[in-house]
């Protein structure tokens, strides 16, 4: 019987899974720098991807700057402070958080994060060449 449940697991996401740091870097390199206190620096290849890319790579640099320990910074992220941060329109920014991955997203505390166990998707959808 034991052998039967624990095949369940295989369907089941657990809430508080660790960052797949590697996988996390793998996301942002190439795309984005973040200093010491948290200034982020766009590359080119971010200035080429579409508005709602934009918004996944913002909150998943938000995800390492909280890993670094940078002070200050919350994981969650308002939908008018990941317009603003990541520059793309508010509308856009609304449209990613809401209907585009509302089901890759979490609201939590006063804005919004990429749970853990989603960072894989995240990774699929940015390697995807269709929009």
């Amino acid at each position: 019987m034991e052998e039967n449940e624990n095949i369940l697991d295989e369907i089941f996401v657990d809430k508080n899974e660790p960052v797949d740091k590697k996988m996390l870097v793998e996301i942002l390199k190439g795309f984005v720098t973040i200093d010491q206190e948290g200034i982020l620096n766009f590359s080119d290849k971010y200035d080429a991807l579409i508005g709602h890319k934009k918004v996944l790579i913002y909150l998943c640099a938000k995800k390492a700057m909280v890993l670094k320990g940078i002070e200050a910074i919350k994981e969650f992220s308002s939908q008018s402070e990941v317009s603003e941060r990541s520059h793309v329109t508010l509308d856009v920014a609304r449209n990613a958080i809401h209907k585009k991955y509302k089901k890759l997203l979490k609201k939590e505390g006063e804005g919004y994060i990429i749970p853990n166990y989603n960072l894989r998707k995240v990774k699929e959808i940015l390697e995807e060449k269709n929009d």
